[in-house]
């Protein structure tokens, strides 16, 4: 013998399984921006530390190894971003002999500036 209140119960129970679960097949956009740029950046971080930071000071707080090389943080808070994305799209070409000529794809180009305005963003 079964008890009402005990199927009612379980058919509830089995009813709530059985509803379409609420589920987000895709992160919202300024979610998948934000992860987007967040990789853009770390990526951008490693170009610098890889190509540059044998001269330039790359991050929030270190010291230029080269004294005369300027560090990353204050370019980027001196000189439009749009003017250090073209440098790096000609091949940044100096006038300082020491400095090697660098040559970076559109997409480690897209990586750097990310890296260089999350730098600019910084106090």
């Amino acid at each position: 013998m079964i008890r009402l209140p005990h199927t009612l119960a379980l058919l509830s129970v089995l009813a709530a399984g059985c509803a379409a679960p609420m589920v987000q097949e895709s992160p919202p956009p300024a979610a998948a921006a934000s992860a987007w740029r967040l990789e853009s950046i770390e990526r951008g971080r490693a170009i610098t530390a890889r190509t540059c930071a044998g001269c330039h000071a790359v991050g929030r707080t270190d010291v230029s190894p080269m004294p005369d090389a300027p560090a990353f943080r204050d370019v980027v808070r001196e000189r439009p971003l749009d003017e250090v994305e073209t440098a790096f799209a000609e091949g940044l070409v100096t006038a300082h002999p020491a400095m090697p000529r660098f040559t970076f794809r559109a997409g480690e180009i897209d990586d750097l500036m990310s890296y260089l305005d999350s730098l600019r963003a910084e106090p």
